[in-house]
């Protein structure tokens, strides 16, 4: 059997995994303060129990169905996911990493999972003190969902700078199982929702297990990081953001192969924009970052300043990693 080699994620990359590892999507259900309550249940829920599933995630006009298994053990999620349809892929992910394995390409990618990573349905963070300032949160009703009774929590933004959420709630457990995405026009820009759901339970296992990789199979593995406390010196700094986000969080990733990339992290409290700066080198490649794109509801800015190649990622709008992005140098 060829073994398995070793290398270093490339730059390119990077984008792909974060896009599979983070996605922040939207709640759900009268006052300000049970709708918070709400969510803080909702968070509380989603770090808390097991379940096991099927969701679908709509976004461009598009429609992808994964099945995911969740499981709490000693205080420390572990949880798979597979795509149902389109290309093959799996995702295997706990406190530690993030592991996505492309049988199709005979590769898997292995990411650091940072603390500021949230994903479905785990997209509420813990505290939502400073939220009030920049959303409103209000109760929105109920339903039912994936033949469970729901509560909901609409999250409104007051600008143009973040979007919003509509979330609904399994009543008994406080689940998150229904979340949409919407821009300050009210247009919706993606929406998860389990078409079936299982919460509570024992999660064996083999259900946590990727399929076996294949001969040929390449790994990539991205380099171990370390937080580092947001006093120490920085080498590099937005010279402006968008009311409300503020510095949470810097990563330095120390890598097997060349220079270290940095990672700084700025949020709203809700809303996420990762910052990463790598060295490279002098001579053009393909792998450069120009301009601004998008997949979905996250927004990509890239540019390229001296010998650095800058790349802001957030599922926020194109103005929002614009500012970021355009301000983003060295410290001064």
């Amino acid at each position: 059997m060829r073994s398995m080699s070793i290398r270093p994620l490339s730059l390119r990359w990077a984008p792909l995994v974060l896009l599979l590892a983070i996605r922040i999507a939207s709640a759900a259900s009268g006052t300000v303060e049970s709708a918070q309550n709400l969510l803080h249940a909702m968070s509380e829920a989603a770090h808390t129990l097991n379940y096991e599933g099927t969701f679908i995630y709509e976004h461009g006009g598009q429609i992808d169905t994964m099945r995911i298994f969740h499981r709490m053990e000693n205080g420390k999620a572990r949880e798979r996911l597979v795509s149902l349809n389109g290309a093959a892929r799996e995702v295997i992910r706990d406190h530690r990493e993030v592991e996505c394995y492309l049988p199709d390409e005979k590769s898997v990618l292995i990411e650091h999972r940072s603390l500021s990573m949230r994903s479905f349905p785990a997209v509420i963070p813990h505290s939502l003190d400073q939220l009030r300032q920049y959303y409103a949160i209000e109760r929105a009703g109920g339903g039912r969902v994936a033949g469970h009774d729901v509560r909901a929590v609409l999250i409104s933004p007051k600008d143009s700078y973040r979007y919003g959420y509509q979330l609904w709630a399994d009543r008994s457990t406080n689940l998150l199982l229904k979340s949409t995405l919407f821009d300050h026009n009210n247009r919706v820009i993606e929406r998860f929702m389990f078409t079936n759901v299982k919460i509570g339970g024992p999660i064996p296992d083999r259900a946590l297990r990727p399929e076996k990789p294949g001969k040929g199979t390449v790994w990539y593995r991205e380099a171990s990081g370390v937080e580092e406390p947001i006093s120490g010196r920085l080498g590099w700094q937005a010279r402006q953001l968008p009311p409300g986000f503020a510095l949470s969080l810097r990563m330095v990733r120390a890598r097997r192969h060349g220079p270290r990339i940095q990672h700084y992290v700025y949020s709203d409290g809700l809303a996420v924009v990762s910052v990463f700066v790598q060295k490279i080198g002098p001579q053009p490649t393909a792998e450069r970052i120009h301009g601004l794109m998008h997949v979905g509801a996250v927004h990509v800015f890239g540019r390229v300043i001296g010998d650095h190649q800058i790349t802001v990622v957030g599922e926020v709008p194109a103005k929002t990693v614009d500012m970021i992005g355009t301000s983003f140098g060295p410290a001064r």
